[in-house]
């Protein structure tokens, strides 16, 4: 999880977490492939922390009922089913 500095309090998801070193702005979740076999590091999805901002004609987020962190760990991990390549996750 990473923060987006941003200091409009009214954008969609705009959040203050206090652990970050910039703890206004957008809190979001990241998966890369860091490969340096293969060529260069990438950044291959991205999701935002919605919080309680998400609305509820939505409906839950897809692997939700599974628990937040595996339903996580999941849709972004997604692309990498059945590649053979092996995932972690830290927090």
């Amino acid at each position: 999880e990473s923060m987006i500095d941003w200091l409009n309090k009214y954008c969609p998801g705009w959040m203050c977490v206090p652990r970050k070193p910039h703890p206004f702005g957008n809190e979001y979740h990241t998966i890369c492939d860091g490969d340096l076999l293969k060529g260069s590091p990438i950044m291959f999805r991205v999701e935002l922390v919605e919080g309680k901002d998400r609305p509820v004609e939505l409906g839950p987020k897809e692997f939700e009922d599974l628990g937040k962190t595996v339903g996580l760990m999941l849709r972004m991990s997604r692309n990498l089913w059945n590649t053979g390549k092996v995932v972690t996750m830290d927090n």
